[in-house]
């Protein structure tokens, strides 16, 4: 994944799946052993700078050696809240990936700080917003709230993502929003098998009103029968994932996993069969060839 140098502000970027980047929250407490933007921050932070409490806030930017530090406390979890309306300077639509050098539902991160970043968002609506974490059961539970069942705060231009490594991953897609959300699902770096059918229904798949049990061929927040909200439930829910973005590690790292060409191709007829939307990374433009493949869904189409 690429970024541009520093990262500062709303940047282009050569991601793929996205058009820029937006990082009011850098670092990150998980310690993947092959995480890139770690190693973004220790070659373009300032490395003279004495380390901050764990924790940090920047109202206003630091200076480095040549220029504004995006990292001046290295990799730590830092919110740098000078940066909160920078996607407002953007007037043209954008698909924005928020907090690329960052997890900003990690278990570290302050509830105060996803809300301002998500007033920041919903200030430029302007935007299309892709959150990315490990940790996707800290969508449900932003300021105490239980929204496993309620998304309301997830806006129509915002998509929830959750990062997929391997089949044991998998259980955490439970996690995801069931309603009132787009959700996607970034599997790189491909570790392991991966089968996500589990989650992904058949494209016939039938969605039936819990209040007066008609079935519907298309999942809809109103009932196209009875007329009542949030009838569509239970096993005939909305497929938990409306994207699947996919792509294998880069990087010189000794013990990186080459993924296998058919990892590559289950996931694809999975998707195929479900009609969801498959994003190949251009790190695997070289293993699949005439297979290779970049489908975005119609809401975030470039």
């Amino acid at each position: 994944m690429g970024v541009c140098k520093g990262g500062f502000g709303v940047n282009k970027t050569r991601i793929d799946w996205c058009d820029m980047t937006y990082n009011p929250v850098t670092g990150c407490l998980h310690g993947c052993k092959y995480c890139y933007a770690r190693k973004i921050a220790g070659r373009f932070g300032n490395k003279y700078l004495p380390y901050g409490s764990g924790i940090n806030v920047l109202e206003t930017p630091i200076d480095g050696e040549s220029g504004i530090d995006p990292y001046p406390f290295g990799f730590e979890p830092t919110f740098h809240r000078y940066r909160l309306d920078e996607p407002g300077t953007q007037k043209r639509s954008r698909n924005i990936f928020v907090c690329s050098m960052a997890d900003l539902f990690g278990e570290w991160v302050p509830d105060s700080w996803i809300e301002e970043v998500f007033k920041a968002c919903e200030a430029a609506p302007q935007h299309r917003y892709l959150f990315l974490t490990k940790n996707p059961k800290r969508y449900g539970q932003i300021n105490g709230w239980d929204h496993r069942y309620d998304y309301g705060y997830a806006k129509s231009n915002w998509w929830l993502g959750m990062t997929i490594t391997g089949g044991s991953d998998i259980i955490n897609l439970k996690h995801l929003p069931y309603v009132k959300a787009n959700t996607f699902i970034s599997i790189e770096p491909i570790e392991s098998e991966i089968k996500l059918s589990p989650y992904l229904p058949a494209a016939h798949t039938k969605y039936k009103c819990s209040y007066c049990g008609r079935l519907a061929d298309k999942y809809s927040l109103y009932c196209s029968f009875c007329g009542k909200e949030g009838g569509y439930s239970g096993s005939f829910r909305k497929r938990p994932i409306n994207w699947v973005v996919i792509g294998a590690e880069t990087g010189n790292r000794k013990d990186k996993v080459i993924p296998k060409r058919e990892w590559i191709y289950s996931i694809a007829n999975e998707c195929k069969e479900s009609e969801i939307p498959l994003f190949m990374k251009s790190s695997l433009r070289e293993l699949m060839g005439d297979d290779f493949i970049q489908q975005f869904p119609w809401e975030v189409q470039k």
